[in-house]
């Protein structure tokens, strides 16, 4: 089955585990030359730290966020240049939505990098305090969740400090974040609600209005990044709807410290746009576990099956594509002609040339999907170059075979049940 529109989803901290990537470099080239980038722009063994460890020193945020970014971005170059695959849109979880702007082009690959171990470095200067807690609570909705941290964080005879929401991860599940004690308080609470309360193995309030100082100087650091435009849109995990250009993008990752990660509304943007696909590139499959509905599919990369449906799938996809109708356009201009008849030209070259540009230009006008029976049109297009031109079968061979190289195409359509006159030698 082909993966109609989609979106690409990128997971945050805590998906971090020793060994990851290392199959993907074994398998993939563009991996490991992805990794020995990162390594190249960090100064560090991170692929090395990735795939031995120790746990412990990978499990540290300026560690984590480097290699979770880096194997997202590795993920990505494998989904769209290996595959053949281009989102609809992206969007990130936290950490995530940084991977998701590097992946889009609006943040150069080792900025990001340097950016996110910088993050890392401030958030992990917040958790050296101590003062902070977060915990996840499972089976009561957000409002309900958000109505107990206000009541607690209002209480000030109880002096516990500030706790707020901040992951809204899906209708069953939502993070809080604060002062230790004032966690403590909302979660004795919301047990009594029926709710399963989970205590997270941080000691920093990440989301919370506690992290406005390292939110500060992250800022500053955002100040030094030269952001380009979005090659597609990213959706923002804060507000739920895609950055209106790259100047937005400082103030909103900089309040990513502070605010909570609102992922429902994410997956809400999707659904309300008709988008019922979701391919998650980065390590584990947290993001799939946590939005799986019946009105959307997610596919993991790092699930063997996921990702053996991925490529499978793929065969289809980079095949059909506009790129590869333009490509016919392309090939058709190179032949040389041989043949100075007007009309024929006229007939055999001008006029389903045109055809074909006419085709691309609804294509992309019309965000259709492009079928074989549009491949075949394009083929069609090329045989009536080939031999209005008086090509030689030569040629016409050996530019048939770079073509199907170029787009990794196994075989080409049969023309013969689109034009019999063309029974075909293409196979």
């Amino acid at each position: 089955m082909m993966l109609d529109k989609h979106a690409i989803w990128f997971p945050g901290q805590g998906s971090q585990r020793v060994g990851m990537g290392k199959s993907l470099s074994e398998r993939y080239g563009i991996v490991k030359e992805t990794m020995d980038e990162a390594n190249e722009a960090l100064g560090l063994r991170l692929d090395r730290l990735m795939v031995e460890g120790p746990t412990a020193e990978l499990t540290k945020t300026e560690n984590a966020q480097p290699a979770i970014l880096a194997l997202g971005v590795a993920m990505y170059r494998v989904y769209s240049r290996e595959w053949g695959y281009a989102p609809v849109l992206a969007a990130g979880h936290s950490l995530g939505e940084i991977t998701a702007l590097t992946c889009a082009g609006a943040i150069a690959f080792p900025d990001a990098l340097r950016l996110v171990r910088r993050r890392g470095e401030l958030m992990q200067g917040a958790a050296a305090s101590g003062i902070g807690a977060m915990a996840a609570v499972n089976g009561l909705s957000p409002e309900t969740v958000g109505v107990a941290c206000s009541v607690i964080s209002s209480d000030a005879a109880g002096g516990n400090g500030v706790v707020v929401v901040s992951n809204l991860n899906s209708a069953q599940q939502t993070v809080i974040s604060g002062h230790q004690e004032a966690v403590r308080e909302a979660s004795e609470r919301l047990i009594q609600y029926g709710a399963a309360v989970i205590p997270l193995q941080v000691s920093a309030p990440f989301h919370s209005p506690l992290m406005a100082p390292a939110a500060a100087q992250f800022a500053e650091e955002l100040s030094r990044i030269s952001f380009g435009e979005l090659g597609f849109p990213v959706v923002s995990s804060l507000t739920g709807l895609p950055y209106g250009n790259a100047g937005e993008i400082p103030e909103l990752l900089a309040r990513g410290l502070t605010d909570p990660v609102n992922w429902i509304a994410v997956v809400q943007f999707l659904q309300s746009h008709h988008i019922t696909a979701a391919v998650e590139l980065g390590p584990g499959t947290v993001l799939k576990r946590l939005s799986q509905s019946d009105r959307l599919s997610v596919f993991a990369f790092d699930d063997r099956e996921d990702e053996a449906h991925l490529v499978a799938a793929s065969r289809q996809t980079s095949a059909f594509s506009i790129e590869l109708l333009n490509r016919c356009l392309a090939i058709a201009t190179c032949i040389r002609n041989r043949n100075w008849n007007t009309d024929e030209y006229e007939q055999g070259v001008a006029a389903p040339y045109r055809k074909v540009q006419q085709l691309i230009e609804r294509l992309r006008e019309t965000d259709e999907r492009v079928l074989e029976e549009h491949v075949a049109e394009s083929l069609l297009m090329l045989e009536s170059v080939f031999r209005t031109k008086g090509a030689p079968a030569e040629e016409r061979e050996r530019r048939l075979a770079s073509l199907r190289d170029e787009f990794g195409l196994h075989e080409l359509p049969d023309l013969s049940s689109y034009a019999p006159q063309y029974a075909s030698s293409l196979q």
